[in-house]
């Protein structure tokens, strides 16, 4: 369910881009054009774990984009504690062509269906532009947060349980091969008593 929904989320993102890169292909203008991406990069998110979310910037215009500024205010401390990385990251400068990557490492504080939004995107689209052109990267939608007792019910190696059922399973297979070994024992011995 979970990997269908990340599976689903990374469709709808290269859908997104390849979107957003035809559009900028039929623009005409010279300018610097931002095609934003964000991603989480674990398959499930669990309460307590670390999940890592990346955000892959490319300029697909023709244009340097200038003073590069991306805000991420969609995953609120009540909710998630950060680890590493930065909500707000800035760069001087992305030539026409190139691409920059940004992640965070982020855990989860609840168990809930939490709606993943769109990170902030703003950037002057020539050297001589006045004002910022502002963007959004492409939206997640709905993520569930799995509880951690739910997760290792699911996913664990459940080795506790394995283990009960070994030692649980030993008597029966043990008194049985005891009795079988001690019969053969005795008619061994008759055995080897008549060849005498």
């Amino acid at each position: 369910n979970t990997f269908q929904q990340v599976a689903m989320g990374k469709i709808s993102s290269a859908l997104v881009l390849l979107m957003m890169v035809m559009s900028c292909m039929a623009d005409t203008e010279e300018r610097a054009q931002i095609v934003a991406l964000k991603t989480i990069l674990n398959n499930l998110v669990v309460k307590g774990k670390d999940i890592t979310v990346q955000y892959d910037l490319y300029n697909v215009g023709s244009k340097a984009a200038q003073n590069l500024q991306l805000e991420e205010e969609g995953f609120p401390s009540d909710y998630f504690e950060l680890k590493a990385g930065l909500l707000r990251a800035r760069w001087a400068s992305l030539p026409a062509g190139a691409n920059v990557s940004h992640s965070v490492v982020l855990t989860p504080l609840q168990s809930v269906m939490f709606n993943v939004s769109q990170a902030t995107v703003r950037y002057r689209a020539s050297e001589d532009s006045r004002g910022f052109t502002v963007g959004q990267t492409s939206g997640f939608g709905e993520v569930v947060i799995y509880d951690t007792a739910a997760y290792d019910r699911q996913f664990s190696a459940h080795a506790t349980e394995w283990l009960t059922f070994g030692l649980m399973s030993l008597p029966s297979i043990a008194i049985p091969m005891a009795l079988w070994y001690k019969s053969h024992r005795k008619y061994a011995a008759l055995a080897t008593r008549k060849l005498d």
